[in-house]
Protein backbone atom coordinates (compact mmCIF):
# COMPACT_ATOMS: atom_id res chain seq x y z
CA UNK A 1 0.00 0.00 0.00
CA UNK A 2 1.58 3.32 -0.94
CA UNK A 3 2.03 5.93 2.01
CA UNK A 4 -0.12 8.18 0.32
CA UNK A 5 -3.17 6.13 0.75
CA UNK A 6 -2.34 5.65 4.15
CA UNK A 7 -5.22 6.59 6.39
CA UNK A 8 -7.34 7.95 3.39
CA UNK A 9 -11.01 8.07 4.58
CA UNK A 10 -13.84 5.77 2.54
CA UNK A 11 -17.31 6.56 2.77
CA UNK A 12 -19.17 2.94 2.24
CA UNK A 13 -22.49 3.58 0.67
CA UNK A 14 -24.61 0.28 0.47
CA UNK A 15 -28.27 -0.19 1.97
CA UNK A 16 -26.71 -4.59 2.72
CA UNK A 17 -25.46 -4.22 6.39
CA UNK A 18 -23.30 -7.29 5.74
CA UNK A 19 -21.56 -5.71 2.49
CA UNK A 20 -20.75 -3.19 4.41
CA UNK A 21 -19.15 -4.96 7.41
CA UNK A 22 -17.40 -6.71 4.74
CA UNK A 23 -15.69 -3.93 2.57
CA UNK A 24 -15.16 -1.92 6.02
CA UNK A 25 -13.13 -5.18 7.36
CA UNK A 26 -11.30 -5.34 3.88
CA UNK A 27 -10.47 -1.78 3.78
CA UNK A 28 -9.42 -1.30 7.50
CA UNK A 29 -6.98 -4.21 7.05
CA UNK A 30 -5.11 -2.07 5.11
CA UNK A 31 -5.43 1.39 7.19
CA UNK A 32 -8.31 3.11 5.65
CA UNK A 33 -10.07 5.21 7.98
CA UNK A 34 -14.36 3.77 6.76
CA UNK A 35 -17.80 5.29 7.58
CA UNK A 36 -20.47 3.71 6.22
CA UNK A 37 -24.39 4.94 4.83
CA UNK A 38 -27.05 2.64 4.36
CA UNK A 39 -28.17 4.60 1.13
CA UNK A 40 -27.72 7.66 -0.71
CA UNK A 41 -29.82 10.11 1.78
CA UNK A 42 -27.43 9.17 4.87
CA UNK A 43 -24.53 9.40 2.73
CA UNK A 44 -25.69 13.26 1.71
CA UNK A 45 -26.82 13.50 5.71
CA UNK A 46 -22.96 12.74 6.58
CA UNK A 47 -20.80 14.35 4.31
CA UNK A 48 -22.82 17.41 4.58
CA UNK A 49 -23.43 17.41 8.36
CA UNK A 50 -22.87 19.70 10.71
CA UNK A 51 -18.95 18.97 11.76
CA UNK A 52 -18.99 16.65 8.74
CA UNK A 53 -15.81 14.28 8.41
CA UNK A 54 -13.93 15.29 5.08
CA UNK A 55 -13.94 11.94 3.22
CA UNK A 56 -11.40 10.86 -0.17
CA UNK A 57 -13.58 8.35 -1.93
CA UNK A 58 -17.42 6.95 -2.38
CA UNK A 59 -17.73 3.60 -2.76
CA UNK A 60 -21.19 3.53 -3.91
CA UNK A 61 -24.21 0.59 -4.41
CA UNK A 62 -26.16 1.22 -7.42
CA UNK A 63 -29.94 -0.52 -6.00
CA UNK A 64 -30.67 0.98 -2.83
CA UNK A 65 -33.71 2.13 -1.14
CA UNK A 66 -34.84 5.90 -0.48
CA UNK A 67 -32.07 7.13 -3.08
CA UNK A 68 -30.43 4.81 -5.07
CA UNK A 69 -26.57 5.09 -6.47
CA UNK A 70 -28.14 7.56 -9.50
CA UNK A 71 -29.78 9.91 -7.47
CA UNK A 72 -27.07 10.33 -4.91
CA UNK A 73 -24.60 11.51 -7.87
CA UNK A 74 -27.11 14.07 -9.09
CA UNK A 75 -27.51 15.40 -5.22
CA UNK A 76 -23.49 15.79 -5.15
CA UNK A 77 -23.02 17.18 -8.44
CA UNK A 78 -25.69 19.52 -7.40
CA UNK A 79 -23.43 20.36 -4.58
CA UNK A 80 -20.23 23.23 -5.00
CA UNK A 81 -18.87 21.43 -1.75
CA UNK A 82 -19.34 17.61 -2.85
CA UNK A 83 -19.44 17.80 -6.64
CA UNK A 84 -15.42 16.69 -6.74
CA UNK A 85 -15.94 13.85 -4.81
CA UNK A 86 -15.06 11.21 -6.21
CA UNK A 87 -17.18 8.11 -6.94
CA UNK A 88 -16.47 4.34 -7.25
CA UNK A 89 -19.60 2.12 -8.69
CA UNK A 90 -19.85 -1.36 -6.79
CA UNK A 91 -22.15 -3.02 -8.83
CA UNK A 92 -23.15 -6.78 -9.98
CA UNK A 93 -24.79 -5.67 -13.31
CA UNK A 94 -23.47 -6.20 -16.58
CA UNK A 95 -20.48 -4.33 -18.35
CA UNK A 96 -22.52 -1.59 -20.72
CA UNK A 97 -24.70 -0.78 -17.61
CA UNK A 98 -21.83 -0.07 -15.59
CA UNK A 99 -20.24 1.81 -18.37
CA UNK A 100 -23.19 4.03 -18.51
CA UNK A 101 -23.73 4.86 -15.00
CA UNK A 102 -19.64 5.54 -15.21
CA UNK A 103 -20.09 8.28 -18.09
CA UNK A 104 -23.23 9.69 -16.98
CA UNK A 105 -22.40 10.56 -13.63
CA UNK A 106 -18.73 11.33 -13.58
CA UNK A 107 -17.99 7.77 -11.36
CA UNK A 108 -13.66 7.47 -11.47
CA UNK A 109 -14.29 3.49 -11.65
CA UNK A 110 -16.76 0.77 -10.96
CA UNK A 111 -15.70 -2.83 -9.33
CA UNK A 112 -18.01 -5.91 -10.06
CA UNK A 113 -19.84 -7.95 -6.97
CA UNK A 114 -18.79 -10.25 -5.57
CA UNK A 115 -14.99 -9.26 -5.65
CA UNK A 116 -12.30 -10.36 -3.35
CA UNK A 117 -10.50 -8.38 -1.26
CA UNK A 118 -7.12 -7.68 -3.58
CA UNK A 119 -9.22 -6.17 -6.11
CA UNK A 120 -11.36 -4.21 -4.34
CA UNK A 121 -7.86 -2.52 -2.42
CA UNK A 122 -6.68 -2.66 -6.06
CA UNK A 123 -9.06 -0.23 -7.42
CA UNK A 124 -9.55 1.76 -4.17
CA UNK A 125 -6.31 2.80 -4.48
CA UNK A 126 -5.64 3.20 -8.44
CA UNK A 127 -8.81 5.69 -7.71
CA UNK A 128 -7.40 7.88 -5.10
CA UNK A 129 -3.79 7.77 -7.30
CA UNK A 130 -6.49 9.23 -10.42
CA UNK A 131 -7.87 11.78 -7.86
CA UNK A 132 -4.33 13.02 -6.92
CA UNK A 133 -2.98 13.17 -10.08
CA UNK A 134 -5.49 14.97 -11.75
CA UNK A 135 -6.45 12.12 -13.91
CA UNK A 136 -10.08 11.48 -13.22
CA UNK A 137 -12.53 12.38 -15.74
CA UNK A 138 -14.21 15.74 -15.95
CA UNK A 139 -17.40 15.30 -14.22
CA UNK A 140 -20.49 16.50 -15.19
CA UNK A 141 -23.04 19.30 -13.63
CA UNK A 142 -26.06 18.28 -12.19
CA UNK A 143 -27.67 19.43 -15.06
CA UNK A 144 -25.87 17.39 -17.76
CA UNK A 145 -26.70 14.52 -16.09
CA UNK A 146 -30.30 12.67 -17.56
CA UNK A 147 -33.32 12.81 -15.72
CA UNK A 148 -33.68 9.84 -14.03
CA UNK A 149 -36.72 8.42 -15.55
CA UNK A 150 -34.88 8.76 -19.00
CA UNK A 151 -31.65 7.34 -17.60
CA UNK A 152 -31.09 3.75 -19.76
CA UNK A 153 -28.73 3.24 -16.08
CA UNK A 154 -31.83 2.81 -13.83
CA UNK A 155 -34.17 0.85 -16.23
CA UNK A 156 -32.30 -2.03 -14.95
CA UNK A 157 -32.23 -1.22 -11.46
CA UNK A 158 -32.55 -5.13 -9.74
CA UNK A 159 -31.69 -5.98 -5.99
CA UNK A 160 -28.52 -8.25 -6.20
CA UNK A 161 -26.96 -9.98 -3.46
CA UNK A 162 -23.70 -10.66 -2.56
CA UNK A 163 -22.09 -14.48 -3.20
CA UNK A 164 -20.29 -16.03 -0.27
CA UNK A 165 -16.20 -14.58 -0.22
CA UNK A 166 -13.68 -17.63 -1.21
CA UNK A 167 -12.29 -16.30 1.26
CA UNK A 168 -12.57 -18.14 4.64
CA UNK A 169 -11.80 -14.96 6.74
CA UNK A 170 -14.21 -12.78 4.88
CA UNK A 171 -16.82 -15.21 4.75
CA UNK A 172 -17.20 -15.53 8.61
CA UNK A 173 -17.54 -12.13 8.58
CA UNK A 174 -20.31 -12.15 5.78
CA UNK A 175 -22.21 -14.81 8.02
CA UNK A 176 -21.76 -12.57 10.90
CA UNK A 177 -23.26 -9.83 9.43
CA UNK A 178 -26.46 -11.99 7.47
CA UNK A 179 -27.24 -12.98 10.59
CA UNK A 180 -27.17 -9.62 12.64
CA UNK A 181 -29.04 -8.07 9.92
CA UNK A 182 -32.24 -10.95 10.08
CA UNK A 183 -31.60 -10.68 14.33
CA UNK A 184 -31.72 -7.02 14.00
CA UNK A 185 -34.88 -6.97 12.17
CA UNK A 186 -36.92 -9.39 13.73
CA UNK A 187 -35.64 -8.07 17.06
CA UNK A 188 -36.18 -4.09 16.03
CA UNK A 189 -40.08 -3.17 16.21
CA UNK A 190 -39.75 -4.84 19.52
CA UNK A 191 -37.34 -2.98 20.91
CA UNK A 192 -38.62 0.62 19.24
CA UNK A 193 -41.44 0.39 21.86
CA UNK A 194 -39.37 0.64 24.60
CA UNK A 195 -39.32 4.05 26.23
CA UNK A 196 -35.56 3.90 26.57
CA UNK A 197 -34.69 3.09 23.28
CA UNK A 198 -36.69 6.60 22.23
CA UNK A 199 -35.55 7.78 18.93
CA UNK A 200 -33.76 4.61 17.86
CA UNK A 201 -34.38 3.78 14.27
CA UNK A 202 -34.25 0.03 12.77
CA UNK A 203 -31.38 0.94 11.33
CA UNK A 204 -29.59 1.93 14.01
CA UNK A 205 -30.34 -0.87 15.93
CA UNK A 206 -29.60 -3.41 13.52
CA UNK A 207 -26.07 -1.72 13.08
CA UNK A 208 -25.57 -1.83 16.76
CA UNK A 209 -26.04 -5.70 16.06
CA UNK A 210 -23.73 -5.92 13.17
CA UNK A 211 -20.66 -4.24 15.41
CA UNK A 212 -21.92 -6.58 18.06
CA UNK A 213 -22.13 -10.20 16.11
CA UNK A 214 -18.89 -10.54 15.09
CA UNK A 215 -17.46 -14.19 13.75
CA UNK A 216 -15.91 -15.05 17.31
CA UNK A 217 -19.72 -14.50 18.71
CA UNK A 218 -20.76 -15.98 16.02
CA UNK A 219 -18.79 -19.41 16.85
CA UNK A 220 -20.68 -19.53 20.17
CA UNK A 221 -23.91 -19.20 18.82
CA UNK A 222 -23.24 -22.16 16.39
CA UNK A 223 -22.56 -24.09 19.01
CA UNK A 224 -26.27 -23.39 20.29
CA UNK A 225 -27.86 -24.24 17.65
CA UNK A 226 -25.56 -27.57 17.10
CA UNK A 227 -26.93 -28.43 20.43
CA UNK A 228 -30.52 -27.75 19.43
CA UNK A 229 -29.80 -30.26 16.80
CA UNK A 230 -28.10 -32.76 18.34
CA UNK A 231 -27.96 -32.40 22.23
CA UNK A 232 -25.72 -30.56 24.89
CA UNK A 233 -23.08 -33.10 24.37
CA UNK A 234 -22.19 -32.86 20.57
CA UNK A 235 -19.08 -31.91 19.64
CA UNK A 236 -18.30 -30.51 16.14
CA UNK A 237 -14.40 -32.42 15.71
CA UNK A 238 -13.79 -31.39 11.82
CA UNK A 239 -15.29 -28.42 9.78
CA UNK A 240 -13.77 -27.19 6.39
CA UNK A 241 -14.95 -25.84 2.47
CA UNK A 242 -16.02 -28.56 0.52
CA UNK A 243 -13.94 -26.89 -2.41
CA UNK A 244 -10.44 -27.97 -0.55
CA UNK A 245 -11.81 -31.18 1.03
CA UNK A 246 -14.62 -33.10 -1.15
CA UNK A 247 -17.32 -35.06 0.77
CA UNK A 248 -16.40 -38.32 -1.49
CA UNK A 249 -13.24 -38.23 0.75
CA UNK A 250 -14.40 -37.09 4.03
CA UNK A 251 -17.01 -40.11 4.21
CA UNK A 252 -13.87 -42.34 2.68
CA UNK A 253 -12.48 -41.30 5.94
CA UNK A 254 -15.25 -41.38 8.15
CA UNK A 255 -15.32 -44.97 6.77
CA UNK A 256 -11.90 -46.12 7.39
CA UNK A 257 -11.81 -44.98 10.43
CA UNK A 258 -14.91 -46.66 11.43
CA UNK A 259 -16.53 -43.11 13.12
CA UNK A 260 -20.29 -42.40 14.54
CA UNK A 261 -21.62 -38.76 13.66
CA UNK A 262 -23.65 -36.20 11.47
CA UNK A 263 -21.76 -34.61 8.95
CA UNK A 264 -23.74 -31.93 7.64
CA UNK A 265 -23.23 -29.98 4.19
CA UNK A 266 -24.33 -26.93 3.37
CA UNK A 267 -24.25 -24.67 -0.28
CA UNK A 268 -26.19 -21.67 -0.28
CA UNK A 269 -30.01 -22.60 0.62
CA UNK A 270 -29.56 -26.15 0.42
CA UNK A 271 -28.27 -29.25 3.72
CA UNK A 272 -27.85 -32.53 3.14
CA UNK A 273 -27.14 -34.20 6.50
CA UNK A 274 -25.30 -37.81 6.62
CA UNK A 275 -25.75 -40.00 9.82
CA UNK A 276 -23.18 -42.37 10.33
CA UNK A 277 -22.49 -45.17 12.97
CA UNK A 278 -18.91 -47.28 12.67
CA UNK A 279 -18.24 -45.47 9.21
CA UNK A 280 -21.72 -46.52 7.59
CA UNK A 281 -24.23 -44.66 6.80
CA UNK A 282 -27.34 -45.38 8.60
CA UNK A 283 -29.71 -42.13 7.51
CA UNK A 284 -29.75 -39.38 5.39
CA UNK A 285 -31.68 -35.84 5.94
CA UNK A 286 -32.32 -32.64 3.30
CA UNK A 287 -33.49 -29.21 3.52
CA UNK A 288 -33.65 -26.93 0.26
CA UNK A 289 -33.74 -29.51 -2.13
CA UNK A 290 -36.25 -30.53 -5.35
CA UNK A 291 -39.24 -32.83 -5.01
CA UNK A 292 -36.97 -35.52 -6.58
CA UNK A 293 -35.37 -36.14 -3.43
CA UNK A 294 -39.06 -36.96 -1.32
CA UNK A 295 -39.50 -40.17 0.03
CA UNK A 296 -42.84 -40.46 -1.62
CA UNK A 297 -41.34 -40.15 -5.10
CA UNK A 298 -39.64 -43.52 -4.80
CA UNK A 299 -42.79 -44.94 -3.03
CA UNK A 300 -44.97 -44.07 -5.81
CA UNK A 301 -41.77 -45.60 -8.60
CA UNK A 302 -41.97 -49.01 -6.15
CA UNK A 303 -45.91 -49.20 -7.39
CA UNK A 304 -46.70 -49.25 -3.01
CA UNK A 305 -48.98 -46.47 -3.92
CA UNK A 306 -50.35 -44.50 -6.78
CA UNK A 307 -49.34 -40.47 -6.78
CA UNK A 308 -53.23 -39.64 -6.09
CA UNK A 309 -53.22 -41.46 -3.10
CA UNK A 310 -49.97 -40.08 -1.83
CA UNK A 311 -51.19 -36.48 -2.38
CA UNK A 312 -54.30 -37.38 -0.37
CA UNK A 313 -52.15 -38.63 2.72
CA UNK A 314 -49.69 -35.85 2.55
CA UNK A 315 -52.61 -33.64 2.44
CA UNK A 316 -54.28 -34.59 5.44
CA UNK A 317 -50.54 -34.98 7.45
CA UNK A 318 -49.76 -31.67 7.44
CA UNK A 319 -48.77 -30.40 10.60
CA UNK A 320 -47.92 -34.27 11.83
CA UNK A 321 -44.48 -34.89 13.41
CA UNK A 322 -44.65 -39.05 12.57
CA UNK A 323 -42.85 -40.16 10.18
CA UNK A 324 -44.51 -39.96 6.24
CA UNK A 325 -42.99 -44.57 6.07
CA UNK A 326 -44.86 -45.04 9.37
CA UNK A 327 -48.14 -43.42 8.31
CA UNK A 328 -48.22 -45.27 5.36
CA UNK A 329 -47.41 -48.40 6.98
CA UNK A 330 -50.74 -47.71 9.42
CA UNK A 331 -53.35 -46.62 6.40
CA UNK A 332 -52.20 -49.99 4.60
CA UNK A 333 -50.26 -48.45 1.52
CA UNK A 334 -47.33 -49.95 1.60
CA UNK A 335 -45.02 -52.61 3.67
CA UNK A 336 -41.63 -52.07 5.85
CA UNK A 337 -39.40 -53.39 3.26
CA UNK A 338 -41.12 -51.33 0.47
CA UNK A 339 -40.66 -48.37 2.72
CA UNK A 340 -36.99 -50.27 3.31
CA UNK A 341 -36.34 -49.78 -0.38
CA UNK A 342 -37.54 -46.28 -0.88
CA UNK A 343 -35.23 -45.33 2.16
CA UNK A 344 -32.28 -47.15 0.53
CA UNK A 345 -32.78 -45.12 -3.06
CA UNK A 346 -33.63 -41.93 -1.14
CA UNK A 347 -30.23 -42.31 0.83
CA UNK A 348 -28.36 -43.12 -1.95
CA UNK A 349 -29.37 -40.46 -4.33
CA UNK A 350 -29.03 -37.59 -1.53
CA UNK A 351 -25.55 -39.14 -1.19
CA UNK A 352 -24.80 -38.85 -5.20
CA UNK A 353 -25.70 -35.97 -4.83
CA UNK A 354 -23.73 -34.52 -2.44
CA UNK A 355 -20.64 -36.19 -3.31
CA UNK A 356 -21.15 -34.18 -6.73
CA UNK A 357 -21.70 -30.65 -4.84
CA UNK A 358 -18.47 -28.31 -5.85
CA UNK A 359 -18.97 -25.74 -3.37
CA UNK A 360 -19.96 -25.40 0.43
CA UNK A 361 -19.36 -25.75 3.81
CA UNK A 362 -19.27 -28.91 5.68
CA UNK A 363 -19.24 -29.74 9.51
CA UNK A 364 -18.72 -33.30 11.45
CA UNK A 365 -20.33 -33.23 14.86
CA UNK A 366 -19.18 -36.59 16.75
CA UNK A 367 -21.58 -39.35 18.43
CA UNK A 368 -24.65 -37.11 16.56
CA UNK A 369 -27.47 -39.14 16.12
CA UNK A 370 -30.99 -39.11 15.51
CA UNK A 371 -34.71 -40.95 15.58
CA UNK A 372 -35.11 -41.14 12.42
CA UNK A 373 -31.25 -42.16 11.71
CA UNK A 374 -31.90 -44.64 14.88
CA UNK A 375 -35.18 -46.17 13.41
CA UNK A 376 -33.69 -46.55 9.73
CA UNK A 377 -30.38 -47.98 10.82
CA UNK A 378 -29.56 -49.11 7.02
CA UNK A 379 -25.75 -49.43 7.67
CA UNK A 380 -24.85 -48.79 3.88
CA UNK A 381 -20.86 -48.97 3.39
CA UNK A 382 -20.60 -45.53 2.19
CA UNK A 383 -17.41 -46.79 -0.88
CA UNK A 384 -19.93 -47.98 -3.39
CA UNK A 385 -21.99 -45.20 -2.87
CA UNK A 386 -19.26 -42.71 -3.31
CA UNK A 387 -18.01 -44.73 -6.27
CA UNK A 388 -21.34 -44.61 -7.69
CA UNK A 389 -21.10 -40.94 -7.11
CA UNK A 390 -18.46 -40.18 -8.88
CA UNK A 391 -19.79 -42.11 -11.62
CA UNK A 392 -22.58 -40.22 -12.10
CA UNK A 393 -20.48 -37.07 -11.83
CA UNK A 394 -18.62 -37.85 -15.13
CA UNK A 395 -21.98 -38.62 -16.88
CA UNK A 396 -23.30 -35.52 -15.87
CA UNK A 397 -20.73 -33.28 -17.06
CA UNK A 398 -20.91 -34.68 -20.62
CA UNK A 399 -24.91 -34.48 -19.62
CA UNK A 400 -24.28 -30.41 -18.90
CA UNK A 401 -22.04 -30.06 -21.90
CA UNK A 402 -24.69 -31.34 -24.38
CA UNK A 403 -28.51 -30.72 -22.98
CA UNK A 404 -29.41 -26.92 -22.99
CA UNK A 405 -31.74 -27.16 -20.21
CA UNK A 406 -33.79 -24.10 -21.51
CA UNK A 407 -34.46 -25.40 -24.96
CA UNK A 408 -37.31 -27.02 -26.77
CA UNK A 409 -37.27 -30.55 -27.83
CA UNK A 410 -39.11 -32.38 -30.60
CA UNK A 411 -40.28 -35.92 -31.41
CA UNK A 412 -38.65 -37.61 -34.68
CA UNK A 413 -41.68 -38.70 -35.76
CA UNK A 414 -39.60 -41.17 -37.74
CA UNK A 415 -37.40 -42.98 -35.40
CA UNK A 416 -40.29 -43.22 -32.52
CA UNK A 417 -42.23 -45.41 -35.63
CA UNK A 418 -39.25 -47.18 -35.88
CA UNK A 419 -39.20 -48.53 -32.40
CA UNK A 420 -42.88 -50.31 -33.06
CA UNK A 421 -44.92 -47.79 -31.00
CA UNK A 422 -42.30 -47.60 -28.38
CA UNK A 423 -42.80 -51.15 -26.97
CA UNK A 424 -39.10 -50.80 -26.76
CA UNK A 425 -38.31 -47.96 -24.31
CA UNK A 426 -38.51 -48.54 -20.70
CA UNK A 427 -41.32 -46.90 -18.50
CA UNK A 428 -39.34 -43.55 -17.70
CA UNK A 429 -37.77 -43.18 -21.32
CA UNK A 430 -41.90 -43.80 -22.50
CA UNK A 431 -42.86 -41.06 -19.86
CA UNK A 432 -39.58 -38.70 -20.91
CA UNK A 433 -41.17 -39.04 -24.06
CA UNK A 434 -44.25 -38.35 -23.83
CA UNK A 435 -43.05 -34.92 -22.33
CA UNK A 436 -41.11 -34.05 -25.23
CA UNK A 437 -43.72 -32.40 -27.36
CA UNK A 438 -42.14 -29.26 -29.27
CA UNK A 439 -43.18 -26.82 -26.44
CA UNK A 440 -41.90 -27.76 -23.38
CA UNK A 441 -38.20 -27.10 -22.10
CA UNK A 442 -35.84 -29.67 -20.97
CA UNK A 443 -36.15 -28.57 -17.38
CA UNK A 444 -39.87 -28.18 -17.62
CA UNK A 445 -39.80 -31.97 -18.56
CA UNK A 446 -37.37 -32.63 -15.79
CA UNK A 447 -39.91 -30.99 -13.44
CA UNK A 448 -43.04 -32.78 -14.68
CA UNK A 449 -41.16 -36.58 -14.70
CA UNK A 450 -41.05 -38.69 -11.77
CA UNK A 451 -37.31 -39.42 -11.49
CA UNK A 452 -34.32 -38.23 -10.22
CA UNK A 453 -32.71 -35.42 -12.37
CA UNK A 454 -30.11 -37.35 -12.94
CA UNK A 455 -32.14 -39.99 -14.52
CA UNK A 456 -34.04 -38.27 -16.37
CA UNK A 457 -31.45 -35.77 -18.37
CA UNK A 458 -29.98 -39.17 -18.83
CA UNK A 459 -32.86 -40.38 -21.19
CA UNK A 460 -32.98 -36.98 -22.92
CA UNK A 461 -29.23 -37.23 -23.35
CA UNK A 462 -29.41 -40.68 -24.76
CA UNK A 463 -32.76 -39.40 -26.84
CA UNK A 464 -30.82 -37.05 -28.63
CA UNK A 465 -27.68 -39.05 -29.23
CA UNK A 466 -30.04 -41.50 -30.96
CA UNK A 467 -32.09 -38.93 -32.96
CA UNK A 468 -35.12 -39.74 -31.25
CA UNK A 469 -35.81 -36.27 -30.25
CA UNK A 470 -34.25 -33.40 -31.68
CA UNK A 471 -33.09 -29.40 -31.58
CA UNK A 472 -35.47 -27.29 -33.54
CA UNK A 473 -32.05 -26.61 -35.22
CA UNK A 474 -31.85 -29.83 -36.41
Amino acid sequence: MRASDMGARILVVDDSPTLRKVVTTILERRQFDVLTAEDGQDALEKLAGEGAPAVDLVLLDFVMPRMNGYQFCRELRASEALRHLPVVLMSAKGDKIRGQFVQQTGAIDAITKPFDARALVAVVESALDKQRSGRARPLPDAAQMPEEEDSPVVESLRPSGLPLSSDPGLRRVQVAGEFAAALGRVLAPALLEQPALAGATEHTITEAFTRAVTPEAMAGISTLVRSLDFGEDSQEVLSGDVSVISIAEVLQMLQLQRQSGALAVTRRSSEITVYVKSGHIQYVSAKGLSQNFLLGRYLVEDGALTREELAVVLTHRAGSRRLLGEQLIQLGHCDEAQVGRALVRQTSELIYEVVRWQQGRFSLTSGASCPEADKAALDLPSSGLVMEGFRRVDEWRLIEDSVDFDEVLYRDAVAAEQLAGESQLTRLEREVLTRIDGERTVREVVDEVSGSSFEVCKVVYQFLNSRLVRRKSS
